[in-house]
């Protein structure tokens, strides 16, 4: 990666800078700046000020995108509870891509490289596969640990507790009956 290069406003006192990135939000011109800084002892051209402007513009640019994109990914969330935030990441990134599909003109189509559109797009499908497992692999771990748990409380409940143990597996196996011929809800 190159090295960026510094300018004179990357150097000068925080306040000094904060101020000229402000005049630079709210739509001063070059000239203005560069007087405002010349009143500041700061002697630096239009041209300077006009690069970095530049990359200040398109650094505030790429922050408000992901500002955005995070807050479509929140909204995610909280329309989907049981959505963690790789399953909306995934989700956002993937509506990203079809966005600029379907936004792209024929003109632009001919420029893509199309090997890495197709690489892109199967990291995307990759994340999604590796994501499924991983969830399978923790969902039956955890089903298997409970299995044990359960294993070991209605081993010593049989053997200590008989009153118990019989009264806990008519519940429970009561439970199972009315609960499976319930129609289950579907998640999102």
């Amino acid at each position: 990666m190159a090295n960026r290069k510094h300018s004179v406003i990357d150097g000068l006192q925080a306040d000094l800078k904060g101020t000229v990135e402000q005049m630079l939000l709210s739509g001063s011109t070059y000239g203005e700046i560069v007087e405002y800084l010349r009143r500041h002892d700061v002697a630096i051209s239009m041209a300077s000020v006009c690069r970095y402007a530049k990359q200040y513009n398109a650094n505030v640019a790429m922050l408000n995108i992901a500002q955005e994109n995070f807050r479509r990914m929140m909204d995610e969330m909280d329309k989907y509870p049981d959505l963690d935030t790789t399953e909306a990441m995934i989700r956002l990134a993937s509506q990203n891509v079809f966005n600029a599909l379907a936004n792209t003109s024929e003109d632009d189509w001919k420029k893509i490289d199309k090997d890495k559109l197709l690489s892109k797009a199967l990291g995307l499908v990759r994340a999604a596969a590796y994501k499924k497992k991983t969830d399978a692999a923790l969902k039956s771990e955890s089903e298997a640990g409970l299995d044990a748990v359960k294993e070991t409380v209605f081993s010593a409940l049989a053997k200590e507790r008989p009153e118990l143990y019989r009264q806990l597996s008519g519940w429970l196996n009561q439970k199972k009956r009315t609960d499976s011929l319930k129609p289950k809800e579907k998640k999102p």
